[in-house]
């Protein structure tokens, strides 16, 4: 408060001056950092190390080169970080209660600056979207143009009111989360159907692993929101934000997500078992035992007794852990050429 108060004007009237490191401390935060590169890799890695290989070990030729590949993820990315945006601007003042200490947007950015990053990122966004459109070969499908705006206005919806809804506003956000690795299946939907006829057993193995994966990245986000409402019941309650804890209670809530996070351990079960009837090396099965396993499951049965912010605080940042461990144990082996790969997809976008 000192820091802040360095000079009085007038009645009452504090001039606040904010160290300029602030700001750059501040967007970070505001973009979620973490959280992007984890969707980047949920992108690239079912694509690039599960997808791909299987179309051109068929003979077939993929669609999605280096350039494209980059148009689609920093379309991606930047329709999540519009979305991180606008959610903290309709958030600010739950926020101000929920995580005093890390409010970005009134603190530090002003609430009309934030508007302005959000449709700046959402412009830059409709303008990929065309040179993604632009960029595919004849006959051009048309998707590019609807499914980024699409997920735009369900970000926006979200976090306008439906975050404030019980269960709709979880399942949204799940939803929207999960598309990320299914995504480059929609461009490859032509290369995969011809290479089809000469492997159909490695394009069905593959198409129905990036499935899963989605699936998977769909629970686990969704147990992970069901928690972040239980660890933000007080602002929440406050701010007459009616989430599932806010409606029936924490108690409720609580049951609701265990049972949630007991059905991401039985989809992580199944997954063990395919690695294991798929013959995966020791460090993927002896990974996906300790890094998603038995954290799920260990989380989902503490939910049950669980009752403080800091339980849930905890529980939200190990369940982010998992989505990381989830994403990075989809490859069995990572390719020689891999740095090579995202130093041409940098290239490809930027050119």
């Amino acid at each position: 408060r000192s820091i802040k108060s360095l000079r009085r004007a007038g009645a009452g009237r504090i001039n606040v001056y904010i160290c300029p490191m602030n700001y750059l401390l501040a967007f970070p935060r505001l973009l979620r950092l973490p959280n992007l590169a984890i969707l980047l890799l949920a992108q690239w890695i079912p694509y690039w190390l599960v997808l791909r290989p299987a179309i051109l070990q068929a003979g077939g030729i993929p669609v999605l080169d280096e350039r494209r590949f980059g148009l689609l993820a920093a379309n991606t990315l930047l329709v999540a970080m519009a979305g991180y945006v606008i959610n903290d601007y309709f958030d600010r003042d739950m926020d101000a209660i929920n995580r005093p200490g890390r409010v970005v947007v009134g603190p530090i950015i002003s609430p009309g600056f934030a508007l302005f990053i959000y449709w700046f990122f959402l412009a830059l966004s409709t303008f990929l979207s065309l040179r993604l459109f632009l960029e595919l070969p004849e006959p051009r499908s048309h998707w590019p143009l609807w499914v980024f705006p699409v997920v735009s206005v369900g970000l926006f919806l979200y976090a306008w009111g439906l975050k404030c809804t019980p269960v709709v506003g979880n399942l949204l956000v799940a939803l929207l989360c999960g598309i990320a690795p299914v995504l480059p299946l929609v461009p490859e939907d032509r290369a995969l159907w011809l290479s089809s006829f000469q492997s159909p057993e490695r394009i069905h193995q593959a198409v129905s692993l990036v499935w899963f994966y989605a699936l998977f990245a769909f629970v686990v986000n969704l147990f992970r929101e069901q928690v972040k409402d239980l660890a933000d019941f007080a602002g929440d309650g406050a701010c007459g934000c009616n989430t599932l804890a806010v409606v029936r209670g924490p108690r409720a809530a609580r049951v609701h997500a265990g049972f949630t996070g007991l059905a991401a351990a039985a989809l992580t079960t199944i997954l063990l078992y395919y690695w294991w009837e798929t013959g995966a090396p020791y460090w993927q099965f002896a990974g996906g035992v300790a890094l998603l396993w038995l954290p799920i499951l260990g989380l989902s049965l503490s939910l049950f007794r669980a009752n403080t912010r800091e339980h849930f605080t905890f529980a939200g940042g190990l369940i982010k852990f998992v989505l990381l461990a989830g994403v990075l144990l989809c490859a069995r082996a990572w390719p020689a050429d891999t740095l090579e790969v995202w130093v041409a997809i940098a290239r490809a976008v930027f050119a």
